[in-house]
């Protein structure tokens, strides 16, 4: 069986659009536009992430394929040239798909249920859930609706997840997830040598939240925060000399 695939390059981009969303963006965000309340941060996190993609990675073979999930919109990441199309979630968001009841299912759950239906995991989850509840033409109508005819599953693509996890405005884990229809893993890359530490941004604004996540209506928690570094210590001032 084929292994996980990595395409450093463009592995190096999409962390740093989404690293870029988690601690430079949102951030800046509640510097600029603080109000009474923030309810829209629920979703703001990943129209960041989606804006970086097109910046930072859209280009020659890498494309970025629109969807939507009725109001709320998604990108799929597509590398033409290896045939392998990524989307990107929270960690929490991915553990969380193939537990909950639905009447109609997850994007990941269709898309995963296509480009890697001919994938088996080694090792399965044991539930007494039905992991795959939904029949193989749902799926490939689904699937039609998503793509729109701009991904061709008969040429061999596969899909790979880009699970991050997050504490404040700091991103501490990014996962690369090949996996199979039921999203048993396959095989999984750790993607955090790509995450460039900035010790400037320890004083920086604490983002609220820690697990938002697409497709939900959960309400945003807690308040922004001024963040002091690690040893718990705050900048210290330069003086300015005395004059004469």
């Amino acid at each position: 069986m084929d292994g996980i695939k990595i395409n450093e390059n463009l592995m190096r981009r999409i962390v740093r659009a989404i690293d870029k969303a988690i601690v430079e963006d949102i951030p800046e965000y509640f510097r600029e536009n603080h109000k009474e309340t923030n309810n829209a941060i629920i979703h703001f996190r990943g129209d960041c992430i989606n804006e970086n993609l097109r910046n930072l990675v859209v280009g020659g073979d890498i494309e970025l394929i629109p969807f939507k999930r009725y109001v709320w919109q998604g990108r799929i990441i597509v590398d033409r040239k290896e045939k392998i199309t990524y989307t990107i979630t929270t960690q929490k968001t991915l553990r969380s798909i193939p537990r909950k009841q639905r009447n109609k299912p997850h994007f990941l759950q269709t898309i995963l249920g296509i480009e890697n239906s001919s994938y088996v995991a080694s090792v399965k989850q044991i539930t007494l859930m039905d992991l795959y509840p939904f029949e193989a033409e749902e799926l490939e109508s689904d699937y039609n609706s998503i793509v729109e005819g701009m991904i061709d599953p008969t040429e061999g693509y596969r899909h790979y997840v880009i699970a991050y996890d997050t504490d404040s405005n700091e991103v501490r884990d990014i996962q690369l997830e090949f996996m199979d229809k039921e999203f048993n893993t396959i095989e999984t890359a750790s993607l955090n040598e790509y995450i460039k530490p900035d010790f400037a941004r320890l004083t920086d604004v604490e983002f609220l939240d820690e697990n938002l996540s697409e497709e939900t209506e959960d309400e945003a928690k807690g308040l922004v925060a001024i963040k002091s570094n690690k040893f718990g210590l705050s900048p210290k001032l330069r003086e300015v000399p005395k004059q004469a």
